[in-house]
């Protein structure tokens, strides 16, 4: 996994609020995936993951910062076709299954989009035969592409939504929250989905979850977001056995242990004060209103994203650097 395939260099993203405000949902994030990988990102409800992963697919036009696919810069303007060649190279998986999928669809039609605005050319007995060949791939059936998705269950949808996600044979795909809106049982049978066709398929995942534990299953490495901005970044077994930002111990510490009894005698760590106005953040290190570490520096001046150890990325003022 030496080969760059996606860089995000510096990305901003933001939003305006009102007449005078402006809301930072993504504030310089700066990170590679390499080819073949599954890198995780995670954090809590509104810290900016899923507009990342939106802004990479140009879903969003990025406010500053540079991102580039193959060496080759993709943010800002694009030709037709170029435009064209971005859209079958990434796709995106969506959270919700339900609000995803066109309830006036036939499912055929439905993961058919992006094959008829790539090959507009294919044939209707072509075009149907790939796509029942996509259906089998996820795990779903050729009588269902003539249905509409609301004859379908919330795991099913979700494998309509992958199969679509793969109907344009792309490299790079952003998983947001795919699995969030389903029941438990069904998590673990998407992420194996998903891990059985980046196998088969070479593809490139970035996979935005809360759930920390399953995203240490999937993942090479993990990202860590708070406010908009990456606090840490490193491999899956760094972050889970030498966790280095607070806030990252913190979300390690409410994970359940399978064990009752070692569970009932550890200690958690509970995070105090409050998370600030995300159009309003002060100056400093945005975590430390609830970081038990801060100091006056802390609130003085934010710590720069930097290499604590090797592979292992940091904003913390507890590691070092002016």
């Amino acid at each position: 996994m030496s080969e760059v395939l996606l860089e995000v260099k510096d990305l901003k993203k933001y939003f305006a609020v009102g007449k005078k405000q402006t809301l930072k949902a993504v504030d310089g994030v700066s990170f590679q995936i390499y080819k073949g990988e599954t890198l995780g990102l995670v954090g809590e409800s509104g810290c900016g993951k899923s507009t990342l992963g939106r802004t990479i697919v140009r879903l969003y036009q990025p406010t500053g910062g540079e991102i580039f696919y193959g060496g080759k810069k993709i943010s800002g303007p694009l030709s037709r076709e170029e435009t064209r060649e971005c859209c079958r190279r990434m796709q995106m998986i969506f959270q919700d299954p339900y609000m995803s999928l066109d309830p006036r669809m036939k499912v055929v039609d439905i993961v058919a989009e992006g094959m008829d605005a790539q090959n507009p050319s294919l044939s209707r007995g072509e075009r149907e035969d790939a796509v029942v060949k996509l259906l089998e791939m996820v795990g779903l059936q050729k009588e269902h592409a003539g249905r509409f998705p609301h004859e379908f269950s919330g795991g099913q949808r979700q494998r309509i939504g992958i199969a679509r996600a793969l109907a344009t044979h792309p490299e790079f795909i952003v998983a947001d929250e795919p699995i969030s809106a389903l029941d438990v049982s069904i998590q673990a049978q998407v992420v194996n989905l998903l891990r059985r066709l980046q196998d088969r398929l070479g593809l490139t995942y970035l996979f935005i979850a809360h759930d920390i534990s399953m995203v240490q299953y999937i993942s090479s490495r993990i990202g860590v977001m708070y406010l908009g901005s990456l606090v840490e970044l490193a491999s899956s077994r760094a972050v889970f056995d030498r966790p280095l930002h607070p806030y990252t111990q913190a979300l390690l510490s409410a994970i359940p242990l399978p064990d009752p009894r070692a569970e009932k005698k550890r200690s958690r760590i509970v995070l105090e004060g409050a998370v600030p106005n995300p159009v309003d953040i002060p100056p400093g290190c945005k975590f430390c209103s609830r970081c038990r570490y801060a100091t006056d520096r802390c609130r003085r001046s934010a710590p720069a994203f930097r290499q604590a150890e090797e592979g292992h990325w940091v904003a913390c003022h507890r590691y070092g650097g002016p």
